[in-house]
């Protein structure tokens, strides 16, 4: 299998009372097959004894800025 290149693009120019950010959690999860690996990443996400996750958050000009919600250093 090839690796692939994945690229994530800004969020649109919203209009908004607030600025629109593209938040990208990435989580490696075993799993029978691609659903079951969905499902379980999302039980992960909304574990609360979960460790809290580090997130990249892109502005609409593609700014990205990393934020870790666990205060980790």
């Amino acid at each position: 299998m090839k690796s692939k290149d994945y690229i994530i693009s800004p969020p649109a120019k919203d209009s908004g009372k607030e600025p629109l950010f593209r938040v990208v959690y990435a989580i490696d999860v075993n799993a029978p097959n691609a659903l079951q690996a969905a499902k379980l990443a999302h039980q992960r996400m909304k574990d609360p004894d979960a460790i809290l996750p580090v997130l990249e958050v892109m502005d609409y000009k593609g700014n990205v800025v990393t934020i870790d919600l666990g205060g980790r250093k």
